[in-house]
């Protein structure tokens, strides 16, 4: 069957007759955008092919146009040779629809015959092969694959031959039904069908061997028991054997006076090593002061031989002066002049209090009670030294001290040496006398004015001279008050003061460190420890403390003074400036050896404070030295008695292992032997128990019926296993046979899907006719899962092998695609359009599509939607 025009009337929006003509017998194009009534003529068709004209269902309803009226549709085609013209005008009156078929002009069949024909012509199923061939828009699935079902089976029989010699027929459906029904009475698919025989009969093995294995387990406990029983009376028998016992008491006994000798020579050593630590602290701590003694010496030696160097340049400079004076006063005025200058420093030295430790006792509680005297003793004697540590001068504050003090001494000095001076010529016969600040003023005398002064001339008048206002007083004054200020923060009002202090501190400071040195000499652990030692010895020992100190040394006060010079009569004008030029240069001198002087009595004086008495200091430093030797010969005895006690000492870790083992053997003998006890009485309660019951008996009885269940079990299980086989051979020599029932669609298919997908393998369902998996190299897909293009054009292509089956059967029909490829990219299309025009050399093919652009690629013949005139 071939269509060659369609004509339209009242058919939805084509209220006036449309039509289109010139369809070829191959590949046909309608192509019109949207809206212009191409899905209209594809349910005309519908309607007047599969549907009967008296018929007014919903599918009719829909192609009654807005305003009203009959629909009419007619279609021309060629079939076996001849050209038809057939016609359908479907009315709401219910039977009043009109269907007449002509051939070659004549008029052939109307009404009920016409319709018999058509059903003939196309041997339709219910409704039409609307979804084995032709394709409706926006269709891309099998929706009506349940209506065409019968269609494709028939179609599917009629290539194949008879169905039931290619399935295996009934025979083989009722075999496999029986080989089923037996299976499911015996199992499921999660195992043994519940309360069928071989559920039982697995459940009555498993109870048979579950009471076997009871029984067994109650006759290998059995004879464990009485193995066992024998094992701890044997053990019993050899822990309480009275020779085993009395060796146990005797290595424990041995052992515990391994220990104890161990721990008292451990005793022994500690107290050595006590003794050796005091030793070494007396000896370097007399070391240490006999260091010190000997520094002190040395420093005051070299401060005295500086003072001496010091005093014979001042008197060097002096006799200078005095020389430089007397020629002054010979070469011109025959002047003198006699200065004094006396500087008095008294200094004062504290003794340092030494405290000399006890000796040690030769007892025990002697030792300790002495040592904790000395301790008490030496801990009341510290509380003032640690006060006078904390509040006294440091030595940084002393050293500025001294600096600041010398800086004033300088300073002062300094000004003297560049003050104005003042000297007087009496005239010959002249009584009167002056006098300088109430002091008469002696001819030829030449007197410094740093600071001014007043000059009183008897009956005349009284001078009053200032200072120089370019004198280097400032100096001075900021020395002195710098000095001062740092005596003041110090809590001094003089240098000597700070010195008596510091002194005060070092001493404190020095018999601090001695005296904490030797309390953890005395007591390493602490007083508490030391008390606790001497609780814990026992009553009988007993022990007594003295105590040693040192008297303050006395103060020392040397007092220096020295100046005066003189000069000569004034010589002649030039002489006489030579003579002062000269004058003034030992006068510079003598300044400079006397601040020289000074500062060598100062460093004499600090050396003096720090030694003392230099005599005593050095009878002291000689006891300390003739002492050091038996202090040596202490150390050495200390150590020697130490390293003997060491050497000789037991290993006392040794001896508590060795004692705890022992001990630990009796203990553990004495515990195994109770545990014993109560083991076998356990062990003979239970052996009375199993013997009561005959459960050897009861055991072999057990087996025996377990023997038989599990030969039922497997017959049964041999039973499932064949059952099992054979349905798995006769399924699939079944499957054999339904590829072979599939075969022909299959050959139709396959190259058409090979044209999009080269080595695409497609799966259809013996039950429906109809793919169900796509596979595509490794991947595996279900229809479902497969993209709305891939669906439309796996669809296209089974309508396309259908049409093609239909065809070689004799009743070849149309194929009608409307806008079926609406979602397949361009890539794709190119290759459907070529498996289109191929399958049209077969097939008449009918493609509607508003993608006018994409569809000028198709080829084909080109239809159109034209005005039609009304036929009668």
């Amino acid at each position: 069957m071939k269509l060659t025009a369609v004509r339209l009337t009242n058919v939805r929006r084509f209220v006036d007759p449309v039509e289109i003509t010139g369809i070829g017998p191959g590949l046909n194009l309608l192509s019109a955008p949207n809206e212009q009534g191409k899905s209209t003529i594809f349910d005309a068709l519908q309607a007047l092919f599969f549907k009967d004209a008296k018929s007014w269902d919903k599918d009719v309803r829909a192609l009654a146009p807005y305003a009203g009226g009959d629909p009419e549709v007619e279609v021309e085609l060629n079939h076996q040779g001849s050209h038809y013209r057939i016609a359908k005008t479907f009315t709401k009156a219910s039977g009043k629809g009109a269907a007449r078929i002509w051939r070659e002009g004549a008029l052939l069949h109307q009404a009920d015959a016409a319709e018999a024909w058509l059903r003939d012509l196309i041997a339709p199923p219910k409704d039409g092969p609307v979804g084995m061939l032709w394709l409706r828009q926006g269709l891309t699935d099998f929706a009506d694959a349940k209506d065409t079902l019968e269609a494709r089976r028939d179609l599917m029989s009629s290539l194949s031959g008879e169905v039931e010699a290619v399935t295996g027929g009934q025979q083989m459906e009722s075999l496999r039904r029986r080989l089923r029904a037996d299976l499911d009475r015996l199992v499921t698919s999660r195992g043994a069908r519940k309360g069928g025989p071989l559920a039982e009969a697995e459940a009555r093995v498993a109870a048979l061997a579950e009471q076997r294995d009871t029984l067994a387990g109650q006759v290998a406990d059995l004879r464990q028991l009485l193995n066992q029983r024998q094992l701890l009376r044997r053990e019993q028998a050899d822990l309480s054997a009275p020779q085993e016992t009395a060796a146990r008491q005797s290595r424990l006994k041995a052992a515990e006076a391994a220990l104890l000798a161990a721990k008292r020579h451990r005793e022994q050593c500690e107290q050595a090593r006590r003794a050796l630590d005091l030793a070494l602290s007396r000896r370097d701590g007399q070391a240490a002061r006999i260091e010190t003694q000997t520094a002190r010496l040395a420093d005051h030696a070299r401060a005295s031989k500086a003072l001496t160097q010091a005093t014979e340049r001042r008197e060097d400079a002096a006799r200078t002066a005095e020389q430089a004076a007397a020629q002054l006063k010979s070469a011109e005025l025959a002047a003198a002049k006699a200065r004094d200058a006396v500087a008095a420093i008294r200094k004062s030295i504290a003794a340092t209090l030494r405290a000399e430790a006890a000796q040690q006792a030769q007892l025990r509680r002697a030792e300790l009670t002495e040592r904790l005297a000395q301790f008490d003793a030496l801990e009341a004697d510290l509380v003032g030294d640690r006060q006078r540590a904390k509040e006294a001068v440091t030595a940084a504050a002393m050293a500025r001290l001294e600096d600041l003090a010398q800086s004033v001494a300088l300073a002062r000095h300094a000004r003297a040496a560049s003050a104005a001076a003042l000297s007087v010529a009496y005239l010959p016969g002249a009584e009167a006398r002056l006098s300088l600040d109430g002091e008469p003023l002696h001819e030829g005398a030449e007197v410094a004015l740093p600071d001014g002064g007043r000059l009183e001339i008897p009956g005349l008048a009284t001078v009053t001279l200032h200072p120089a206002r370019g004198s280097d007083s400032g100096a001075l004054s900021e020395a002195e008050i710098a000095l001062a200020r740092a005596l003041a923060d110090q809590g001094f009002e003089t240098l000597e003061q700070a010195r008596r202090a510091h002194h005060a501190r070092n001493a404190a400071t020095a018999r601090l460190k001695e005296g904490e040195a030797t309390q953890r000499a005395l007591a390493p652990e602490g007083r508490e420890a030391l008390v606790a030692a001497i609780a814990a010895l026992p009553v009988g020992s007993d022990g007594q403390a003295d105590a040693e100190g040192e008297a303050e040394p006395d103060r020392a006060d040397l007092d220096a003074a020295h100046a005066g010079a003189e000069a000569g009569e004034l010589a002649a004008d030039a002489t006489l400036a030579q003579r002062r030029t000269e004058e003034a240069a030992a006068q510079k001198e003598a300044h400079g050896a006397l601040a020289h002087a000074e500062a060598a009595e100062a460093e004499l004086a600090r050396a003096t404070v720090a030694l003392g008495d230099a005599e005593a200091a050095t009878a002291e430093l000689a006891t300390l030295r003739s002492g050091l030797p038996a202090l040596e010969q202490a150390v050495a005895e200390a150590r020697a008695e130490e390293a003997r006690l060491t050497a000789e000492a037991p290993d006392l870790e040794q001896a508590q292992a060795a004692c705890q083992r022992a001990r630990s053997v009796v203990e553990t003998a004495q515990a195994r032997l109770q545990a014993l006890a109560r083991d076998l009485a356990v062990l003979d309660a239970r052996v009375s128990a199993h013997a009561s019951h005959a459960v050897e008996e009861e055991l072999a009885e057990v087996t025996d019926q377990l023997a038989v269940a599990e030969t039922t079990l497997a017959a049964l299980h041999f039973e499932v296993a064949t059952l099992r086989r054979l349905d798995q051979a006769l399924e699939a020599a079944q499957a054999g046979a339904q590829a072979q029932y599939l075969g022909p669609l299959m050959a139709e298919l396959t190259p058409l899907l090979r044209r999009l997908w080269p080595e695409a393998q497609v799966q259809v369902d013996a039950d429906s006719v109809l793919p169900s998996q796509l596979a595509r190299g490794a991947a595996e897909e279900q229809l479902t899962q497969l993209s709305g293009g891939t669906q439309e054009q796996l669809a296209l292509m089974v309508r396309l092998a259908f049409a093609r089956l239909l065809a070689k059967s004799g009743r070849g029909i149309p194929v009608i695609l409307d806008d079926a490829l609406a979602y397949t990219d361009d890539a794709r299309i190119e290759a459907l359009f070529d498996a289109l025009t191929l399958q049209a050399n077969d097939l008449q093919i009918l493609v509607f599509s508003c993608r006018q652009k994409s569809f000028r690629e198709l080829g084909g013949t080109s239809l159109a939607i034209r005005p039609a005139a009304r036929r009668d």
